[in-house]
């Protein structure tokens, strides 16, 4: 079984790299800190302290990426929405072939997002878990219980995501409704996952 520090660099997209938690620096940070406290350089309060700081900058870094991202999408599907709209009184097969297109990039880009959180939100229960092992010490319930419940949590963020990962209801209303133009063949969703069939449009004449 692939560990999952190896499967996080595998699965990474080179464009969004430093966006991705840095597991492998916080696997270092945890052993850093068991030793730290063996030998009496740090007491378990300063440890707890310390890597709560460290993992909120971590956190920081995914959720804004996030949003900004979500942003971006947003933006998209709302324009795809205009155009939608105005090719409903239109037959024109050569950009209802290029909407389509469209809508099946921001379908895969959303998808590409959905894998970046799921892998993300991973990580960071996973580094938690590592950390209870090493210490013998609940600091996930600590932490989770610290952060998620603030106003401004950025972990209230992640999770939360994570629970609501689906696609824009716009965006998959706009898509049953392309597909009566032949221009979006079926969009079928099961669980997080979209499939979007690539049948080519056929060209009038």
């Amino acid at each position: 079984m692939v560990n999952f520090g190896k499967r996080l660099m595998a699965d990474q997209l080179e464009e969004w790299r430093e966006y991705y938690i840095n597991y492998k620096m916080m696997k270092k940070k945890v052993k850093q800190y068991v030793q730290q406290t063996q030998t009496g350089g740090k007491n378990r309060e300063q440890v707890l302290k310390e890597f709560s700081r460290v993992l909120d900058d971590q956190i920081e870094k995914i959720v804004l990426f996030l949003l900004q991202q979500q942003g971006h999408l947003a933006s998209r599907i709302e324009d795809l929405g205009e155009q939608r709209a105005a090719l409903m009184e239109q037959s024109d097969i050569s950009q209802i072939c290029q909407l389509r297109e469209a809508y099946r990039e921001v379908g895969y880009d959303l998808v590409k997002l959905l894998r970046f959180l799921d892998i993300n939100a991973t990580g960071i229960r996973k580094i938690l878990k590592k950390f209870d092992k090493r210490f013998g010490y609940k600091f996930t319930d600590y932490y989770v219980s610290t952060r998620a419940n603030h106003p401004y949590s950025q972990l209230q963020q992640i999770f939360k995501q994570v629970v609501n990962s689906n696609a824009s209801p716009s965006f998959l209303s706009d898509m049953d409704q392309f597909s009566s133009y032949d221009a979006l063949a079926n969009a079928g969703r099961r669980g997080r996952s979209w499939r979007f069939v690539t049948q080519p449009c056929i060209s009038a004449g």
